[in-house]
């Protein structure tokens, strides 16, 4: 654990924000119109509801922090982010088409470092930081999920390794082959928001697995988007 976690878990989900915020939401809408079916719980229900339209909207601030930042990076830097973080084949491709890394091995690991550095230093001098995270999120799982995955040295949790590598170091033209389950970010919208209907009080929005080895925890204003997940 190096106190990043919160960056790596952000720059993570990144690509799927906007349709995090908009299934949340979305889920929330249809548990408060189905809210009649639980008389007997309709406090703890609304509550549940506040909190994942809180969450929603935090989303999509965070988000916009990151474009922002994201924006004052060079092509070298944005290259390296959706190479481990955002994975879009299209985008990626479009970014480096033959396939071939003008550094070294050992210097993109260097070079990957730097970029999350200067990320995690833009996010602090712009207000977000560590505290401001677990402020926003601690109770929302699919994100806190993705940090505890983290912390625990469980990245490939978060995401899948690649069957292949997809690009070539200068030195090395081979590409290696892998195989792995990430399992924590949901692909479609849809898929996210369908929970909802069927099973209003277990879900607000995001149906993720949950981990071997990940905890659960339950309180006033709590996310029913999924259990949370103390990571501190």
């Amino acid at each position: 654990m190096n106190g990043n976690e919160y960056v790596r878990a952000l720059l993570y989900a990144y690509p799927k924000m906007k349709m995090l915020a908009d299934a949340v939401r979305e889920g929330a809408r249809v548990r408060a119109v189905l809210s009649f079916r639980f008389p007997c719980d309709t406090v703890s229900r609304m509550e549940g509801i506040a909190a994942d339209m809180k969450y929603a909207e935090r989303l999509l601030v965070w988000k916009g922090e990151l474009d922002h930042i994201l924006s004052g990076c060079d092509e070298d830097e944005l290259f390296l982010l959706e190479y481990k973080y955002f994975r879009r084949r299209r985008v990626l491709a479009s970014m480096n088409k033959d396939g071939v890394l003008s550094c070294s091995e050992r210097s993109y690991f260097r070079h990957q470092n730097a970029v999350l550095q200067k990320v995690a230093g833009s996010l602090v001098r712009r207000g977000c930081t560590q505290e401001a995270f677990y402020s926003d999120f601690e109770g929302f799982s699919p994100v806190m999920r993705i940090v505890s995955a983290l912390e625990k040295g469980w990245e490939r949790k978060v995401v899948a390794r690649r069957k292949d590598r997809g690009v070539s170091f200068a030195e090395d033209q081979k590409s290696s082959v892998s195989a792995g389950t990430g399992a924590f970010l949901p692909r479609r919208t849809k898929n996210a928001i369908a929970a909802t209907a069927s099973m209003p009080a277990a879900s607000a929005a995001i149906s993720i697995p949950e981990s071997e080895a990940s905890g659960s925890g339950a309180g006033a204003g709590v996310s029913s988007a999924g259990p949370a997940v103390s990571v501190r």
